[in-house]
């Protein structure tokens, strides 16, 4: 910048930038007033936000850009109050136009005052962040449109699983007279082993939804005993050892040669371990790799779950928890479910007082869920 082109010395020149950038600025509207709320200048942002002109907007209180509600309420005089013993008072709240529309005005009043404390009036900077507020709101309805839909299908899924209960009896009554006739006829062995694993699959599904239910409505509670950790994760691996030789996935245990003692409920932890365990064998072509590690620190065990399966999506990872989660990346002829297994696994996991998580480099790298549970348990049983 010359010499010549650079502004006259003194505070003047600032004043008058002040004043040209504030007049020409419509993003902003800036309002001044006096100690009683009378508009005494309008600059050229007001008048594009509120829809008055400079005529018709000094003289007047600054009460007649509140909307009814908040007049009625007090608002404009609260916040000249407000900013009169604070120095500021925040403005974040539907306003009214000249027209009769509201738009959302976010910005603040600010009490100007001489040197000896004395009150001049209030300054009222602010701009339309309606879009903003769109925004929020749009997420707010998206997320309570989320909370019933998911209290719905709850509800529902607590009423499918006593629905299904009742037609599970007589059929592990037929299983049982078909097991005895086929014991003398080899022809109905083959049919009669399907029909037996089905059935206890249907079996499985719905405890796992008896217990998503229980869960959800705070009624679970937990018998906590000391255990082996390694000798419950050995029992784990012969419940899903049959499912992943017919895959033709081979499991591998990795355990510490010291025994960790771990204050558990075995029948959930089972729950957890094996729902785990079953979720990888599924995920995982045949030839694939399934490993079960243990760890321990000062005062929690880990347990991974490591598989060399089609591995999971980054944008799938943080919902994979969630109640019917299903990703498209599995291999095809999977048996898809209903998302429950791990949905329940991290509930029983938090009833511990523990975490779990996952980790996936992405589609077709594999997955690790890594579950930490407390080795001592303090105050536990009640779920919600």
């Amino acid at each position: 910048m010359a010499a010549q082109d650079l502004p006259p010395a003194g505070a003047d020149w600032i004043g008058n930038w002040l004043e040209l950038l504030l007049n020409r600025s419509r993003d902003y509207a800036v309002i001044l007033t006096d100690p009683h709320g009378t508009i005494l200048a309008w600059l050229s942002g007001a008048e594009h936000l509120f829809g008055y002109s400079s005529g018709e907007a000094i003289g007047q209180r600054i009460g007649r850009l509140f909307t009814p509600e908040d007049r009625q309420l007090g608002v404009p005089v609260h916040e000249l109050t407000t900013a009169s013993q604070v120095g500021r008072a925040q403005d974040d709240r539907w306003h009214l136009r000249k027209d009769g529309s509201r738009f959302w005005g976010s910005g603040v009043t600010i009490a100007v005052r001489q040197a000896d404390g004395h009150l001049l009036g209030f300054g009222k900077l602010m701009r339309d962040r309606t879009d903003l507020r769109t925004q929020v709101e749009t997420l707010k309805n998206r997320l309570q449109v989320e909370v019933e839909g998911r209290e719905q299908r709850e509800l529902e899924l607590a009423t499918l699983a006593h629905e299904l209960r009742n037609p599970l009896a007589p059929l592990r009554t037929a299983t049982t007279v078909l097991q005895r006739l086929a014991a003398d006829d080899a022809r109905l062995q083959g049919p009669v082993n399907i029909i037996e694993r089905q059935v206890a699959a249907l079996q499985r599904l719905i405890d796992d939804m008896m217990d998503s239910a229980q869960l959800k409505a705070g009624k679970m509670r937990l018998l906590v005993q000391r255990a082996s950790l390694q000798q419950e994760l050995l029992t784990a691996l012969t419940v899903v050892e049959a499912k992943a030789r017919a895959k033709g996935v081979e499991l591998r245990p990795i355990l510490p040669d010291v025994s960790i003692g771990i204050d558990i409920d075995l029948d959930r932890f089972q729950q957890i371990v094996v729902n785990l365990l079953n979720n990888s064998i599924k995920f995982t072509p045949r030839g694939g790799m399934v490993w079960l590690k243990a760890s321990a620190d000062s005062g929690h065990a880990m347990v991974r779950v490591e598989d060399t399966g089609s591995g999971i999506a980054p944008d799938l990872q943080p919902r994979m928890f969630e109640l019917f989660t299903q990703g498209d990346n599995t291999p095809s002829g999977r048996d898809g479910g209903l998302g429950l297994g791990l949905a329940l696994v991290k509930d029983l996991v938090a009833l511990h007082n523990g975490t779990v998580a996952v980790r996936s480099e992405g589609v077709g790298k594999g997955s690790e869920f890594t579950v930490r549970l407390p080795l001592v348990q303090g105050s536990v049983g009640d779920a919600g």
